[in-house]
């Protein structure tokens, strides 16, 4: 992660995922993947890390973040040892979680003018 100083979102109940899809014949070394869980770690420990981990059935997988902006979340993705490595690919998306707060009808017309 080239920066450790990712704000939380403005928003409490807006996420940024990573979407990461598996390239298919490429397979990662021992050191790639220890290199990706360190990434995780790191996530973690800078607060950014909501969860993170493989979607068997997608053939890839998936880490949700609690950053400030989609440009974050494409700075950590793109720093991800298997992205970096042609591991896998990925893509980004906007989780805006339904809850008791907003009575499980989430603002995306605010979502929307971001």
């Amino acid at each position: 992660m080239s920066t450790v100083d990712h704000p939380a979102s403005a928003n409490p109940d807006r996420y940024f995922l990573i979407f990461l899809t598996t390239v298919p014949g490429k397979t990662p070394s021992p050191e790639v993947l220890a290199n990706h869980a360190a990434h995780l770690s790191l996530l973690d420990r800078c607060g950014v890390l909501v969860l993170a981990g493989p979607v068997p059935e997608r053939g890839g997988g998936m880490i949700a973040l609690r950053v400030a902006s989609m440009a974050d979340a494409k700075a950590i993705a793109d720093d991800e040892p298997f992205v970096r490595g042609g591991y896998q690919t990925y893509e980004l998306g906007t989780w805006v979680m339904s809850n008791l707060k907003n009575r499980y009808r989430p603002d995306l017309q605010q979502e929307r003018q971001k």
